[in-house]
C-alpha cells in the first residue's frame, strides 16, 4: 500500500530547510512522555528520526528528508502515522 502524499492535517511543509513539522499538545507531562514513547516505537518500526522538541505538555516534531532532501512519501507516512496516534490520545 502506498502511502498518500497528502499532508496529514496541521502538518506543514516549510521550505527552509525542506522539512515537515507539527505541534502536538497535551494536557499532561504523562499524556507527553507517553506520546513520545508512542513515536520512538513508531521511529524504531519505519528507521525514521525526527527531530523532536518537547516540554511538559507539548511535542514538536520536524521530519526532514534522508540526506537533508525534501521530505518523501515515507516521512509524510510517518506524519500520518503520528496523527493517528496523537488523534487516539486518551485522557487520563
Amino acid at each position: 500500500m502506498q502511502p498518500t502524499l497528502e499532508l496529514p492535517d496541521s502538518w506543514k511543509s516549510v521550505s527552509q530547510p525542506p522539512s515537515l513539522f507539527r505541534r502536538y499538545e497535551f494536557a499532561s507531562y504523562a499524556q507527553t512522555r507517553e506520546f513520545l514513547d508512542a513515536l520512538a516505537v513508531l521511529s524504531e518500526e519505519t528507521r525514521l528520526f525526527p527531530d523532536l522538541g518537547f516540554a511538559r505538555t507539548f511535542v514538536n516534531i520536524t521530519l526532514r528528508g534522508r540526506d537533508g532532501g525534501v521530505p518523501g512519501p515515507a516521512e509524510i507516512d510517518y506524519a500520518r502515522r503520528a496523527a493517528v496516534l496523537a488523534a487516539a490520545w486518551t485522557i487520563r
